[in-house]
């Protein structure tokens, strides 16, 4: 059986605070994919930049593209705050007995004007036939028009799942799940069940965030749940309920 996990940003790095990670849900997350890793399970990871990656890229603003020196210099910092983040999770993860083995996202993949156009999905087959488990990131990558932009975490998953025939698809958010209105807002319920229908009804998250938020994520788990795939997204608390589909207080993508 075969999970593809997104851990957001925000659930793992403290996004208010440039440059520092979130050590008890890495820790949290890591016990939850060791537990059911030696129950069989087969996983992809990836995770987004928080505040490793975001506040980089948008400094530079790389989502632009670009060829300039500054433009340079963003992608190399960019590409090196990513590779810290990555390092840190994997690390994380081999405390806890998962032999996860970090893919640098730019290395296997390229955008063209800032949508993906190229990944390599075989080297992941590879290493899953293994039972190892690759861990990618949200990365800023080489563009074929625009020189370089920013491949979202969110799509390497959604992607990913598709094309491997993933059972289900999991993205962890630091809010814990998709709101009726911003989670901050005291009126903000759960939404424990979301289809396209009630798309447009749904706030965004606050803060600097480069590969387009809470909408384009959605439109990625919709185009998941859309060819069979399960979806669900909430907090690193229920990330085992999630992956199993057990019930408790957080979203499920409806096709």
């Amino acid at each position: 059986m075969l999970a593809v996990v997104k851990l957001g940003g925000s659930a793992i790095t403290n996004k208010a605070k440039p440059y520092t990670v979130r050590r008890e849900n890495i820790v949290k997350a890591s016990k939850t994919i060791s537990k059911l890793y030696s129950e069989g399970w087969e996983f992809v990871l990836i995770h987004g930049g928080g505040s490793f990656g975001h506040p980089t890229a948008a400094k530079y603003r790389l989502q632009e593209g670009g060829l300039e020196p500054e433009k340079l210099r963003g992608y190399a910092e960019t590409r090196y705050w990513m590779t810290k983040l990555n390092t840190y999770v994997v690390k994380t993860l081999l405390v806890y007995g998962v032999p996860a083995v970090s893919i640098q996202t730019s290395a296997v993949a390229y955008n063209a004007n800032g949508k993906m156009a190229r990944f390599d999905y075989e080297i992941i087959r590879e290493m899953l036939s293994r039972r190892l488990v690759p861990v990618l990131y949200g990365d800023a990558v080489l563009d074929t028009i625009r020189g370089f932009s920013i491949l979202s975490g969110d799509t390497i998953a959604s992607r990913v799942a598709i094309h491997l025939g993933a059972e289900i698809l999991v993205y962890v958010m630091g809010s814990g799940g998709v709101y009726s209105r911003p989670p901050e807002s005291p009126d903000a319920t759960l939404l424990r069940e979301i289809s396209r229908k009630s798309f447009l009804t749904v706030g965004e998250a606050s803060g600097i965030d480069v590969t387009g938020g809470l909408r384009e994520k959605l439109e990625e788990a919709f185009a998941a749940a859309e060819k069979g795939i399960k979806v669900n997204i909430g907090g690193i608390s229920f990330l085992e309920e999630m992956i199993l589909g057990v019930e408790a207080p957080y979203t499920r993508v409806l096709p």
